[in-house]
């Protein structure tokens, strides 16, 4: 079977990974935001301490990344 997607497949290098980062990556640039927005995201991000203004979403954003960093 040689559908327009199995060409596509095989011509764009589909690879399997097991990582959830990648996956999330993955679909936030596929689905929702263009690729270089998240390229500039990660530039911005540093390893310093940051203050975050508002605290219900920081928690948040604290429990999804230990859902993303928990190994299954």
């Amino acid at each position: 079977m040689n559908t327009i997607q199995t060409r596509l497949e095989h011509e764009s290098g589909q690879i399997i990974l097991n990582d959830k980062l990648v996956s999330f990556l993955y679909d936030l640039m596929r689905d929702h935001l263009p690729a270089a927005d998240v390229q500039k995201l990660v530039e911005n991000t540093t390893s310093k301490s940051t203050a975050y203004t508002n605290g219900y979403l920081a928690q948040y954003a604290d429990f999804l990344a230990t859902e993303l960093r928990r190994v299954d």
